[in-house]
């Protein structure tokens, strides 16, 4: 049997009374849906969750670090243009800030640079080991990340650290924009030297995580779509919902996304990620990189319909789950 997500609840219920930082105009219209609650220190079965942009989470169950994709260097357009590569120093300070101090994995859900990025240098500079696709993989012999201290994995594959364990489930890239994503299926095909262009970073595959912690579990959807009927018969409390372009997809598609992951796994909570400018640098008022209201609006609306949360969560904004 399930334990309820106590602070998670509790937390939905605070965030009125609680006065976080103001955010920009387009996600100040959703302040009431802001999770802002103080996040304690995870104990005694819960695990903290700490978004640190894009797809980038933090897990932490007081024992043991996960993170997804670990992208944090977040170039500008102009060096986007340009050629990119991983800003340490800016690295460093956002580790840091997020307390990153005992990282055993870093999952990468697919190659593009807003996900691998930073992933060789994360890898390198706390001693996790990197799991990804053979892109992925590519950009960690790029980095000189040790071949002992990386993992190629595929769907269905589970491992575990600690108390965790993460499951690896295929999944399907968001819908293509001609020009800047339109490689889908493409890989890396040998170790990615920085600087490159973005270009460089082949998508290789596109993969969600189902992060398990004893009887909860939390599914990462970092690649915004969805493959008919992958998800039928799983089962998460909390799921990180990957929404960056979601408001530009048609309504058919809108529908069938929820349908295909929420509607699937009939969490107690969502949690949209992927939102964000990730041209612009992580802080706790990210601006979103579209105006997100024609797709979080009609996910709102079917969660409240469902009886099912809906939380956002600001730059470094962190969540504690699954309390005793």
């Amino acid at each position: 049997m399930r334990l309820p997500l106590v602070l998670v609840l509790l937390a939905l219920a605070a965030t009125a009374a609680a006065q976080p930082a103001k955010q920009p105009p387009e996600i100040e219209r959703y302040r009431n849906y802001l999770l802002t609650a103080p996040a304690p220190e995870p104990k005694n079965g819960s695990v903290r969750v700490t978004w640190l942009g894009t797809a980038t989470l933090l897990f932490d169950d007081g024992e043991t670090q996960l993170m997804t994709d670990g992208f944090l260097t977040r170039p500008s357009l102009r060096k986007v243009l340009a050629t990119i590569e991983t800003e340490p120093k800016v690295v460093d300070a956002a580790l840091a800030k997020a307390g990153v101090t005992k990282l055993a994995a870093l999952f990468v859900a697919h190659t593009h640079y807003d996900h691998a990025l930073d992933c060789a240098y994360v890898a390198r500079k706390t001693g996790a080991v990197l799991h990804g696709s053979s892109s992925t993989l590519n950009v960690g012999r790029g980095g000189d990340v040790p071949e002992k201290q990386m993992v190629e994995f595929d769907h269905g594959q589970s491992y575990r650290f600690g108390k965790f364990s993460v499951t690896v489930l295929k999944s399907r890239h968001s819908p293509t924009i001609r020009f800047l994503n339109d490689d889908l299926g493409q890989r890396v095909e040998r170790p990615l030297k920085q600087p490159a262009s973005f270009k460089d970073y082949k998508e290789g595959g596109a993969f969600d995580f189902l992060i398990s912690h004893g009887p909860n579990a939390v599914l990462v959807n970092a690649g915004g779509s969805y493959i008919e009927g992958a998800r039928d018969g799983l089962k998460a409390d909390v799921v990180f919902l990957t929404t960056a372009v979601l408001s530009a997809q048609p309504a058919a598609f809108q529908a069938a996304f929820y349908t295909e992951t929420v509607g699937k796994v009939r969490p107690k909570l969502v949690v949209p990620i992927h939102w964000d400018n990730f041209m612009k640098p992580l802080t706790e008022q990210l601006d979103p990189q579209f105006d997100p209201a024609d797709g979080w609006d009609p996910l709102i609306r079917r969660c409240r319909a469902d009886g099912i949360g809906f939380g956002i969560l600001p730059g470094y904004g962190r969540v504690t789950l699954f309390a005793r």
